[in-house]
């Protein structure tokens, strides 16, 4: 039988890129306002990638972050995982391009395609390698360029969307020393999946000159019923997951950063302060899997996770999948 050894969080890191899209700059592009945007989502810019960076650019930047705050080389990772819808193309995967990157000789790599709850999938498949020995450390990155597929005519989706990559690595609990992982969940509501996606360029539609012309290559989105299905989804996932715990051992809670007002009603929902989230939406926009390990990230680097307590990281999106991981720091 396999021993299953605890696991923990031995480095962070993230990378966002240095243009900024502010909302003024996106009212000369499409019909919105600043005003309009902050009070429907609270983004005031987000980051854009430049013309030479993509998924695994930017990728490689957070895995390096999180090495030296590791204090580990590429040859010390055994398995590469790139959470990802924006990959570098379709296939080979981009967790390769990455891992050769960062000179992980020693590792497998593959990526996970979950949308926004991508990173806290690959979380707890990356855990489970590590927990029963089959690897000592393991890689896991969230990384998007959005703003590759996004319609800036469409200010439905454009305004809401960057570019940036988070990534956090996970070893035996000995070794990395804190954020010991407690668990996670993973589910979906399925038949959904034309809700939030892009159309086009896979096996069921084909890329073709009806579907460039007709804009199905860009990410498209039903607003109203993501909202609904956010909050709910959101509210549930914190109140299930700390029921065998107590609030009173909750330290933070660090949401996918999809929209302010998602969180500030899913906060009000299940009766917790919204000083107790993090919160950074306003700065980077939701960028999807890449969203929840910059956020935990910049909660490290400010001092806001609590030694013992509990960290709560809850996402959801397209396919309207959803999961949670939860670390006692």
């Amino acid at each position: 039988m396999t021993k299953i050894q605890p696991v923990g969080i031995a480095g962070v890191g993230k990378y966002v890129p240095e243009r900024r899209l502010t909302n003024r700059d996106l009212e000369a592009m499409v019909d919105t306002s600043d005003e309009w945007i902050v009070q429907r989502t609270g983004i005031s810019e987000r980051r854009i990638a430049a013309a030479d960076e993509s998924c695994s650019t930017v990728g490689v930047r957070a895995a390096r972050a999180a090495l030296e705050d590791a204090r580990l080389t590429g040859k010390d990772i055994d398995l590469v995982l790139c959470c990802t819808v924006t990959g570098d193309q379709p296939f080979p995967a981009t967790a390769c391009r990455i891992g050769a990157d960062i000179g992980a000789v020693n590792a497998g790599g593959f990526d996970i395609s979950a949308a926004c709850s991508g990173f806290l999938y690959g979380m707890q498949v990356g855990a489970q390698f590590v927990a029963t020995g089959a690897a000592r450390n393991v890689l896991v990155i969230g990384a998007e360029v959005l703003s590759r597929i996004l319609d800036y005519k469409d200010r439905n989706t454009c305004v809401l969307f960057g570019d940036g990559a988070g990534a956090v690595i996970l070893s035996p609990l000995e070794r990395a020393g804190r954020g010991e992982y407690l668990g996670g969940s993973i589910g979906m509501e399925g038949g959904q999946e034309d809700v939030l996606c892009v159309p086009a360029g896979g096996s069921r539609k084909p890329a073709s000159r009806e579907t460039i012309e007709q804009g199905q290559h860009y990410m498209k989105m039903g607003g109203v019923k993501v909202f609904r299905f956010a909050v709910k989804v959101f509210a549930d996932l914190v109140e299930q997951s700390m029921r065998p715990y107590g609030y009173d051992q909750l330290g933070l809670v660090i949401p996918h950063q999809v929209n302010q007002r998602i969180i500030e009603a899913a906060a009000e929902r299940v009766g917790l302060p919204t000083s107790r989230f993090f919160v950074n939406i306003d700065r980077y926009g939701n960028t999807s899997a890449a969203s929840v390990p910059i956020a935990l990230t910049e909660a490290v680097e400010q001092g806001r996770v609590v030694k013992d307590k509990i960290v709560c990281m809850v996402a959801f999106g397209a396919g309207m999948a959803w999961g949670h991981v939860l670390l006692r720091w």
